[in-house]
């Protein structure tokens, strides 16, 4: 095979399959407006394209280090690879300066229907191959999942998992072109959406003297806040910032904790008027299991954009869409929150539809530590039945191991029974079913996904023989592979970046994170 890794040394692939990729006219005049899109903002995860021979037709996964900058002709900004590094250790990410064409968002993932059907003869896909994403085209489909794909510029036909392909897509003028087969699906929960309260209407029902004084008797210097904006294309989302000092009686300067100022370094300042800030939303110690229409807020770019759960997965992701983007986006339980509105000094739960909020009095005392919720300690017998879980074994040989599995039943105070996802009965074809003490048994860990490489000696678990096996990075090696030791077994062995994630604790209802070799 021919097909080698782009480094910095400037080695070329052979693959050389579409030509240098169009200016984005939308993003420039978005940029030279000071409208900047969200992916085109310090720490947004993207795909980087390039121009040089050999690398046309590929897309890396990266980050933007530094805000886009403008000079006559073009527009430019400082990546750093995910994949690609400077040495030969794999501890200096590559970073280079490209134009703002060459990059796009991650590609979306498959929608449900994409998920169940295999890729045809003749499709466009794009491989993932030496730590990016390369299109070409299905030759053969060789069954067992698997599917001989032909690169045109360099005549080479390799073999593929499903799980290493992925439709091809281009990010056409803010959109992916052809949109997801759900589109249609997205576009009617857009009709459903659109007769529930939005910020505008929660905006209109503050009593701005109310307001006022709120904002004068807690924003003092140094305390953390949301602030909201109404510029296009950031309407729906709140970024944290800390006040640094009142301007006037109406204006407060602030800092954002996540949001850079043009160099990349130094936090944004910037000043914000109090009928656009509100304190932190009360954290809530409750197990959220979102449903269908729930309203609530994602983390995503840098701040907390509202949207609507219009999809619930086996796996416990969930679908969310936002209105005013009129995209959808699936997420882990970790970075969701329910979402809540600050009205005249309180938290409030937003209106299901056709509701009315009752009109509450113009003046009110301030109580920004209530919450709409009480606050109590989820244990693990109070998992519902169904709920997706994970189980530990008491066998020798087992130890730091959690296999996937569903709660059936509880079996007195302190058994359940469960169901495995992958381990199988002595008929090798039911799902394994077991009882086990309630002890034994956790949520599946919040999704945290690793955009950056993991360490050495950070603690993860690997997913290995139908279960995840709690070990420590003990070399990072090339192509995006580690060599993890399990301390039980004294076994080292190898994993992929995508069979690991970070070892998180289930301790008093809460996950505790633990990424260096220490203890919890």
């Amino acid at each position: 095979m021919s097909l080698r890794p782009r480094q910095s040394t400037g080695v070329p692939s052979p693959a050389n399959q579409r030509k240098k990729a169009p200016k984005d006219s939308t993003a420039l005049r978005a940029i030279r407006d000071n409208r900047v899109p969200s992916y085109l903002k310090p720490g947004a995860a993207v795909e980087i394209s390039s121009d040089e021979t050999g690398f046309r037709g590929s897309w890396f996964p990266g980050r933007v280090v530094t805000a886009p900058s403008s000079d006559k002709d073009s527009v430019k900004c400082q990546v750093e690879y995910t994949t690609l590094y400077f040495d030969k250790d794999l501890k200096k990410p590559l970073k280079e300066v490209v134009h703002t064409a060459q990059l796009r968002p991650p590609a979306p993932s498959l929608s449900e229907s994409e998920k169940k059907r295999d890729f045809a003869v003749g499709e466009k896909v794009d491989a993932f191959y030496n730590d990016g994403w390369w299109e070409g085209e299905v030759m053969k489909v060789l069954g067992d999942g698997k599917f001989s794909v032909y690169f045109r510029t360099s005549r080479e036909q390799i073999e593929f998992r499903k799980d290493q392909l992925r439709l091809q897509r281009e990010w056409v003028n803010g959109a992916w072109k052809p949109p997801l087969e759900e589109t249609e699906e997205a576009e009617s929960e857009d009709d459903k959406v659109d007769d529930t309260e939005d910020e505008e209407d929660i905006l209109a029902q503050v009593d701005p003297e109310t307001a006022r004084a709120i904002a004068k008797q807690m924003f003092s210097k140094g305390t953390m806040v949301e602030v909201s904006s109404e510029e296009e294309g950031f309407k729906g989302s709140w970024f944290v910032a800390k006040v640094i000092k009142p301007i006037d009686e109406d204006n407060y300067l602030v800092e954002y904790r996540d949001l850079r100022e043009e160099d990349g370094v130094e936090p944004l300042k910037e000043e914000a008027d109090f009928l656009h800030m509100r304190p932190l939303p009360p954290a809530s110690e409750d197990y959220v299991d979102f449903a269908i229409g729930d309203k609530v807020d994602a983390f995503y770019n840098d701040g907390w954009w509202v949207g609507e759960v219009i999809e619930s997965l086996e796996d416990g992701r969930v679908g969310i869409f936002f209105r005013q983007s009129r995209e959808k986006m699936r997420f882990g339980r970790f970075g969701l929150r329910l979402h809540k509105d600050w009205v005249n000094g309180t938290w409030q739960l937003p209106l299901k539809r056709g509701e009315k909020r009752p009109k509450v009095p113009q003046r009110v005392s301030v109580s920004c530590d209530r919450n709409v919720r009480p606050k109590k300690e989820v244990s693990k017998q109070e998992l519902s039945i169904g709920t997706q879980v994970e189980v530990s074994s008491e066998e020798e040989g087992f130890e730091d191991s959690w296999f996937p599995a569903k709660l059936v039943e509880y079996r007195g105070l302190d058994k359940c029974l469960v169901e495995y996802d992958k381990l199988k009965a002595e008929d090798a074809k039911e799902p394994l079913r077991e009882e086990v003490k309630v002890s034994q048994i956790r949520p599946r860990p919040v999704e945290r996904i690793m955009v950056n490489s993991f360490e050495k000696l950070d603690r993860v678990d690997a997913f290995y023989n139908d279960g995840w096996w709690v070990g420590v990075v003990m070399k990072i090696l090339a192509k995006s592979n580690y060599l993890v030791n399990f301390e039980k077994t004294g076994e080292v062995l190898k994993f992929n970046h995508f069979q690991l994630r970070l070892h998180q604790e289930w301790v008093d209802g809460k996950w505790i994170t633990s990424s260096k070799d220490q203890k919890v």
